[in-house]
């Protein structure tokens, strides 16, 4: 799934986007039931009781869909080929960026409705820096895998290195530097 980046995402001219989305629109159902029964007990207490509660919990029972609704529009994620984004804001903006290489773990997770309706969370930790969520998004588990996939894992100490190193040398080299290394320092010794 890819869309439309927003301006405010700060992408590279040689950057490539592998995936970006939104939250899952059908997580604003919760704020439109609390809206329908503020509308509806507005109107029947208005309507039983004859006060003008109608004008003061209607606009309320509007007001609260509306708003979720912006708020969870005003969210992006984007994944590309160098990074991972995060666009929080309508009017005014936040983005977050993470490199991929600075992603050490990935998890994801759904809650009920959630492994129904096919949508879950996936969180990233960031190696320096805060962890990175992507909430309520379609088909989790393929984000994660596609994180997974692109971030480098020069860590080696798992044999399954996704991108060659970029250090030089491999283990038993680097094992005898450190052996010389340690004579040198116990001739100085001396």
């Amino acid at each position: 799934m890819t869309e439309s980046i927003d301006p405010a995402i700060p992408l590279d001219t040689d950057e490539s986007v592998e995936w970006s989305g939104r939250p899952r629109i059908t997580t604003i159902l919760p704020a439109v039931v609390i809206g329908v029964l503020l509308i509806a007990s507005g109107i029947a207490v208005s309507v039983t009781r004859g006060t003008p509660l109608f004008l003061t919990v209607v606009p309320l029972g509007v007001a609260i869909p509306i708003w979720k609704y912006f708020a969870l529009q005003g969210v992006q994620y984007v994944i590309t080929d160098e990074a991972l984004y995060v666009k929080r804001g309508v009017l005014t903006r936040s983005v977050t960026q993470a490199n991929l290489e600075t992603v050490q773990n990935s998890s994801f997770g759904q809650d009920v409705t959630g492994s129904i309706f096919g949508y879950g969370s996936v969180t990233f930790e960031i190696a320096g820096g805060h962890d990175l969520s992507f909430r309520a998004i379609e088909d989790p588990r393929a984000i994660r895998a596609l994180v997974d996939r692109a971030a480098p894992n020069d860590d080696g100490l798992s044999g399954d290195a996704r991108r060659e190193s970029s250090i030089p040398g491999d283990l038993t080299q680097w094992q005898q530097i450190r052996n010389e290394i340690r004579a040198i320092r116990t001739a100085l010794e001396e």
